[in-house]
């Protein structure tokens, strides 16, 4: 469930047994702003399922804080318009390079 600040503002609450950070929500006139994509694919779903369930402008931009994985693992579950700083964004692309599929961890 979504926390409410302020009528425009909502946040969902950590999870540090599951490392998922807080998630931001900002929203606008016509579009909302999401703050952060979560650890994982499955942290991003659940995020914006609870999105979905408010009436709120559709989400149209993401904000990567900062290049910690557990804020950008979930962002490709975003159609959006991705905003990162310099820094941020040079970690993004080092993380691109990297493989986590199965065979990569097995002895041969």
């Amino acid at each position: 469930m979504l926390n409410k600040i302020t009528p425009s503002v909502y946040y969902s609450s950590n999870n540090d047994a599951r490392e998922r950070p807080t998630l931001g929500l900002v929203c606008g006139d016509k579009y909302s702003l999401v703050i952060d994509s979560g650890n994982s694919a499955q942290h991003a779903q659940d995020f914006l399922k609870e999105v979905d369930a408010l009436d709120v402008p559709p989400v149209k931009y993401l904000i990567i804080t900062h290049g910690h994985w557990d804020h950008f693992l979930g962002l490709n579950e975003f159609e959006t318009t991705i905003i990162v700083n310099k820094r941020t964004n040079q970690i993004l692309n080092d993380w691109q390079s990297y493989s986590f599929d199965d065979n990569r961890f097995k002895t041969m």
